[in-house]
């Protein structure tokens, strides 16, 4: 099991440091989800045993991966496109540059391709070929002539009708005067997340979220424990017992839900 998370760690690294995707086995999604299962079943039995630190810390890294790998796969499968489908000079076309990226699990092969097929559609909806068919297939307005008018001739009344016609007086039209709205109370921006603040932005709880998460914090160590890698992706530790460290709130968590260490304050 040791020798997985081990495993995890070098694969960690290499897509850390190098620009192509790390090799790793046909199967390697496989083992992780098979590793994590394991050491759930391992901390399910024991709650106070290392299994439990040891299975964050394994989440972590390979999420880390995932979503380093998933980058470079996009990346690659976009400088692709760039390379084949020639936009705007005059009639598209597109001709596949093989620039497929190494070491892809077949996971991630189909999904690299997927990401080929949507990128083609996409340029060829915005190609000029493409955005001229479509003006042509448009249905042109009918021309509406406008109805002639007959001419009529009006008639002034008799001066004698006129002065038997009693006077009205006109009436005088209410005009209500509008009010000004009253000005829109103050939303909490905790109870209505769509709500804009003073500076007319969206408050970014997102932001929030993990500035908290990332938040240092000293910890009294009381174990001996070995390094782990934090949110902010820093490795801490090793730790010894009566170490005074600073780390990352989340993971900090883990030792105190463990009781291997204590919050203080400096």
């Amino acid at each position: 099991m040791d020798q997985f998370y081990q495993e995890l760690r070098r694969v960690q690294k290499k897509e850390r440091n190098n620009g192509t995707l790390a090799r790793v086995e046909e199967t390697f999604y496989n083992d992780i989800h098979q590793y994590l299962d394991e050491l759930k079943e391992e901390a399910i039995k024991d709650p106070f045993s290392n299994v439990s630190s040891m299975l964050k810390q394994a989440q972590i890294i390979a999420t880390e991966i995932c979503e380093r790998r998933e980058k470079k796969i996009t990346e690659a499968a976009v400088v692709n496109i760039h390379r084949s489908y020639h936009l705007f000079t005059g009639k598209p076309q597109f001709d596949l540059v093989d620039t497929t990226p190494l070491n892809l699990t077949p996971e991630e092969e189909k999904f690299y391709f997927s990401l080929i097929d949507t990128l083609k559609n996409h340029r060829g909806n915005i190609s000029l070929e493409k955005l001229s068919d479509d003006e042509d297939e448009k249905p042109q307005k009918p021309i509406i002539k406008p109805k002639e008018t007959q001419s009529t001739t009006l008639i002034p009344p008799k001066t004698d009708e006129i002065k038997s016609q009693p006077i009205k007086k006109d009436k005088v039209d209410k005009t209500e005067v509008i009010k000004p709205k009253d000005k829109v109370p103050d939303v909490d921006i905790e109870d209505n997340p769509n709500a804009f603040n003073e500076q007319d932005e969206f408050y970014d709880f997102e932001s929030k979220k993990v500035a908290k998460d990332t938040e240092l914090v000293t910890m009294l160590v009381f174990d001996e424990v070995g390094p782990i890698v934090g949110v902010d992706e820093k490795v801490y530790g090793p730790f010894r017992p009566q170490d005074l460290v600073t780390l990352p709130l989340v993971n900090a968590k883990i030792f105190f839900k463990n009781r291997k260490g204590r919050q203080v304050k400096i």
